[in-house]
């Protein structure tokens, strides 16, 4: 790697820490075994109507659902991570971050992002 492509790919690490957001992927268990049915479940769920993530989280709720894939269980779930306030999340927040957890990770991911904690995770279930 290139000194100057090391010190913008450090520069972007250290903005995303910056900004109260962390991220890892798995490093082993289960690969996705179809990514884009695994976004077609999380957009279903953070977009329709009584989707498994719409609607309001009470503080420190967490809301888990397990569709299967190619015989592999898929876990994902959102959490609001304050303790005192309950919050509605954005649709579009909800399907951003756990498709960035399926394409961005090949063993699944978990992050948080603003208080919220995302997982997605092939096999966990």
């Amino acid at each position: 790697m290139k000194p100057t492509s090391l010190l913008t790919t450090l520069a972007g690490l250290l903005a995303f820490r910056i900004q109260g957001a962390t991220a890892n992927c798995y490093t082993n268990g289960d690969s996705w075994p179809n990514r884009e049915e695994a976004r077609s479940f999380v957009h279903d769920a953070c977009y329709n109507d009584g989707g498994m993530f719409t609607g309001y989280y009470a503080p420190r709720q967490m809301k888990s659902m397990c569709p299967q894939s190619g015989g592999i269980g898929l876990v994902f779930d959102v959490q609001n991570q304050d303790t005192e306030v309950g919050f509605d999340l954005g649709d579009d927040d909800c399907y951003y971050r756990l498709s960035n957890e399926i394409f961005g990770c090949e063993h699944g991911g978990a992050s948080v992002v603003a208080g919220w904690y995302f997982r997605a995770r092939p096999g966990a279930c």
